[in-house]
């Protein structure tokens, strides 16, 4: 089978036009015709019908089928170009979220420039969900990843490497800095400063919002977990982040929650199932996960 066929053919159900799904390739429309003519040959089935009284194309079940493993081989396709350039390169393409960059990577620096690794890494900073996309996409082969949920996924292979508890933080001149603890639903009252929204302690904070039944009431948000933490110095409001991205401070107060069942952050190192790891990418994958 030709995967230029199935490329072909793959657009044409998007564009459902012979004329459109050429101009996009820059071939003949005969060219497109004579693709789709090879792929029903060989899978002996009608993949579309062509209704000239309405100039319309309209896809078989056949054809829905054969779409769907189309996407499949052109994305799997397209992740193996990208590994097989990189393979040439000695370059580690990695992927490090800023808290865990900041907080957890540090510790592993040393073994890792002692191992001649540390200078290989190509390192690529966003945020764990944007990260997840590009690993799956073949963009980074290997990840350090703050996941609130573990799904195990045919697609991602993942080692868990330390959990961290979230805590609320508040100044020292708070009512609340000799506390013990809270409660989540004691926060609701609150002027509460959060992470934006890419950030995966969100989906931490949704689920303890819809398990306790409040809302919190939010009046900033920023991507910059020293912003958070000045800004719930200055008591100008209280916040919530893993126990990760907390250091002692005399400015603020880490709070436990005292709720059963709290999420936790959890620091994975992930990479692609089907990825066949490089001598030195396996070296860093040992050093992260024996340590």
């Amino acid at each position: 089978m030709n995967l230029q066929d199935l490329k072909y053919f793959h657009e044409l159900v998007k564009q459902k036009s012979f004329t459109r799904t050429a101009e996009r390739f820059n071939v003949s429309q005969p060219t497109i015709t004579a693709a789709i003519k090879r792929l029903e040959a060989q899978f002996g089935s009608h993949l579309l019908i062509r209704d000239q009284s309405h100039k319309k194309i309209i896809i078989t079940k056949a054809g829905m089928q054969l779409e769907q493993h189309a996407q499949a081989v052109i994305k799997e396709m397209a992740v193996a170009e990208t590994e097989l350039k990189q393979n040439a390169e000695e370059d580690i393409l990695f992927g490090l979220p800023p808290i865990i960059g900041d907080h957890f990577f540090p510790a592993f620096a040393g073994k890792l420039l002692k191992e001649n690794i540390l200078n290989h890494l190509n390192v690529l900073e966003f945020g764990s969900n944007e990260l997840l996309k590009m690993l799956l996409a073949g963009k980074i082969n290997l990840a350090l990843l703050g996941l609130v949920n573990i799904h195990r996924s045919t697609d991602v292979k993942l080692t868990v490497l330390a959990k961290y508890p979230f805590k609320v933080i508040v100044s020292k001149n708070h009512p609340w800095a000799k506390k013990k603890g809270l409660y989540f639903n004691e926060l609701a009252d609150q002027n509460f400063i959060n992470l934006t929204e890419d950030f995966v302690q969100n989906r931490a904070l949704r689920h303890l919002q819809e398990q306790n039944k409040v809302t919190l009431k939010t009046i900033y948000r920023s991507p910059d977990v020293a912003i958070i933490k000045s800004l719930v110095a200055q008591n100008l409001g209280i916040s919530v982040l893993t126990s990760l991205a907390i250091d002692d401070t005399q400015d603020l107060v880490a709070l436990p929650l005292l709720d059963d069942n709290n999420p936790s952050f959890n620091v994975v190192i992930a990479t692609r199932n089907n990825y066949l790891l490089s001598q030195k990418e396996e070296q860093l994958w040992n050093i992260l996960t024996q340590s």
